[in-house]
């Protein structure tokens, strides 16, 4: 009951099964309170059984529902990877015959180009309309990308199947980590930001292992079925409660809340939850009496420290060169000259980089995201450094027979260990990181950015294969990881437990 979260010097009375209070508390656990805190025997266990608590149910259920749409998205980023081999195969499917080496280069980044428009447009429908329409329509060009791809007979058909494939991702970069940021308990936040990089690669999972022994034209019959799933799903969710207090709307705002936290009645709410709807309506009445956007807001040090930050991670999620081994995988595994089957290796890598997000999630709110993510781009620089060097002593001659498996174990740990940082911590802190006035445009900003960047790499990468080897190309992305090693160690604060309801002194 709630009563018992109040100060006494007496024992809380145990009470049978969970809590009302919505917080986890198995019957079998004592409790000791003085001074109003509830301590209990074991921290650890306490803190498990709290991130297991029903107040957090609504919210997993909810960002697993909008996240059919990121798993689907995961699955057009990986499409190039084991289809680009076969499109450039005498095996083309496609009747105007195999594509050019230039050609395959526009596909992989012909999404990028969608991407960069779509993080714009889907910023401004979210501004206007709220989260959860921009959410909705992200569903629109993921329809009509894999209609292109099944009715399709010429790589200009899969130039806009990509350009649509770049606008969803767009709204999945600008609108889902602010959704997750809207309705996600601090406590938890970064753990439910992990999961955005987990259903993308859940979905490159599937067609990595799908797309060499699928028919071509199987694979969007079956994922036209994603998008339809989402709409219904996501159609049954509240507007977040930031989104509705903007409107003018805190009755709704105060009911979207106890839903996003699983408080089914008044009755039932805690003071934790008023101390978080007062706060969330202070900072609502705060940014509408504050002035527009203007030049000024941007030289603050708060303003220029956030968004050197939030251009930072998105530069090295895109020059470390993770998205486009993601696109070029098939290609750069048969080059390298290992002795495993390719469709196999293809799999080993994905299901690996899942492990690296699952290992991310599990640990992200402890270990916090500075830690994390100077781990990663280590670890990146290094594996990138022996791909190299496996690519390089193969290339001048050396017999490196025996050692076939290593550019394998060399690509899977670079998606570990970038998964655990550098692929999915961008996407949450650009929000921890920016001023409260500025959150919304920096992360459109930095969205955008993004997406440019990984134009460039995606477009450069097999042409640089070609040119300079893979030794030379990744040895350039390994370079800059050790310069992110450098910024990150001394330019990149720790924003674990941030609120991002309360703006901070700046002195602070």
């Amino acid at each position: 009951v709630p009563e018992a979260y109040q100060p006494t010097n007496q024992a809380v009375p145990r009470c049978g099964g969970w809590s009302v209070s919505q917080r986890c508390v198995p019957e079998a656990q004592a409790f000791s309170v003085s001074f109003g805190s509830v301590k209990p025997r074991s921290g650890r266990r306490n803190m498990f059984l709290e991130f297991l608590s029903r107040r957090y149910w609504k919210q997993f259920a909810a960002i697993a529902a909008v996240h059919i749409i990121t798993a689907s998205y995961g699955v057009t980023v990986g499409w190039p990877a084991p289809i680009i081999p076969l499109l450039r195969s005498p095996e083309t499917p496609l009747p105007s015959g195999p594509v050019t080496v230039d050609e395959a280069s526009w596909i992989g980044s012909t999404l990028c180009i969608g991407g960069t428009i779509g993080t714009i447009l889907f910023a401004i429908i979210h501004t206007y309309f709220g989260k959860k329409i921009a959410l909705l329509l992200t569903s629109v060009p993921h329809i009509i990308l894999w209609t292109l791809i099944l009715v399709g007979d010429n790589v200009w058909y899969i130039y806009g199947a990509r350009f649509c494939s770049g606008l969803t991702g767009g709204g999945v970069v600008s609108v889902v980590p602010l959704y997750i940021a809207d309705i996600a308990d601090k406590k938890i936040r970064g753990t439910l930001g992990s999961l955005t990089i987990i259903f993308i690669n859940i979905g490159l999972v599937f067609i990595y292992a799908a797309g060499n022994y699928l028919p071509y034209d199987l694979i969007p019959k079956i994922m036209l079925v994603s998008p339809v799933a989402f709409i219904v799903l996501v159609s049954f969710l509240p507007e977040t409660p930031y989104c509705l207090l903007k409107k003018g709307r805190p009755l709704e705002a105060e009911r979207s809340l106890m839903f996003y936290r699983n408080i089914s009645d008044q009755q039932y709410q805690t003071a934790e939850f008023t101390t978080e709807f007062d706060e969330l309506k202070s900072f609502v009445h705060t940014q509408s009496t504050q002035s527009r956007i203007c030049w000024a807001d941007f030289t603050t040090p708060e303003a220029k420290r956030g968004l050197f930050i939030g251009v930072f991670v998105m530069a090295l999620n895109q020059f470390s060169g993770i998205f486009a081994i993601l696109t070029y995988a098939g290609t750069i595994l048969q080059m390298s000259g290992t002795g495993i089957d390719p469709n196999v290796a293809l799999v080993l890598v994905a299901i690996l980089n899942i492990c690296g997000n699952l290992t991310s999630f599990a640990i992200i709110d402890r270990a916090g995201r500075k830690i994390m993510l100077l781990l990663s781009a280590t670890g990146v620089g290094l594996a990138l450094a022996v791909l190299g060097a496996h690519s390089y002593l193969l290339t001048i001659g050396y017999d490196l027979q025996g050692a076939e498996w290593l550019p394998v174990l060399a690509l899977a740990l670079t998606l570990f260990l970038g998964a655990i940082g550098i692929t999915n911590i961008p996407f949450f802190i650009v929000p921890e990181v920016m001023p409260p006035k500025l959150r919304s445009i920096g992360s459109t900003i930095s969205g955008t950015l993004l997406c440019m960047f990984a134009f460039v790499t995606v477009k450069l990468y097999p042409i640089m294969m070609v040119n300079i080897h893979i030794y030379g190309t990744v040895w350039i992305s390994s370079g800059v990881c050790a310069v992110a090693v450098v910024i990150i160690i001394f330019l990149i604060p720790e924003t674990k437990g941030k609120n991002l309801n309360v703006q901070c002194d700046s002195k602070k």
